[in-house]
């Protein structure tokens, strides 16, 4: 299925779209709110600014897409992977992110807020925050430092 087809479809009422594939695709700014595709494979489409509320993702695949600026709030991002992705100042409010990957991705400026049962995967990331993180981790955040508050320094 190309791109028109596929907004063919969902202007038309369809919203199960599992196993989706779609490459070499713009859809940018598209308002596409409340779709299953579970298991879909998206490789070099551009999703910037794309509304994605409220879908099923689980098991998906991003690769060489962008989806900077996007909101993909209430999704459900179980097991999702997004490699070589720019996701700089998406929205995850409320997903459900277990065991979700993010490889060779850019997360500046991304409001990260969702949970999981299991952590989410971070392979050589650029943090919200804009600082590279290379090789592998569970956590993108630093610990707070045990002598400041709210980033100033506690007098003694």
């Amino acid at each position: 299925m190309n791109a028109q087809e596929f907004l063919r479809h969902y202007a038309a009422g369809e919203r199960d779209f599992q196993s989706l594939i779609l490459e070499y695709a713009d859809l940018s700014g598209v308002e596409l709110q409340f779709l299953n595709i579970r298991g879909a494979k998206f490789r070099y489409v551009n999703l910037s600014s794309i509304n994605l509320r409220s879908c099923n993702l689980i098991g998906s695949e991003f690769c060489y897409c962008n989806l900077s600026n996007g909101n993909i709030e209430s999704c459900n991002l179980e097991c999702t992977r997004f490699f070589d992705c720019d996701l700089g100042g998406i929205n995850t409010r409320i997903c459900d992110m277990t065991s979700t990957r993010f490889i060779r991705v850019n997360l500046r400026d991304a409001k990260l807020s969702g949970s999981g049962e299991e952590p989410c995967e971070f392979w050589d990331v650029i943090r919200p925050d804009g600082e590279f993180i290379p090789g592998f981790t569970y956590v993108i955040y630093p610990a707070p430092s045990p002598d400041k508050v709210n980033g100033e320094d506690i007098p003694f």
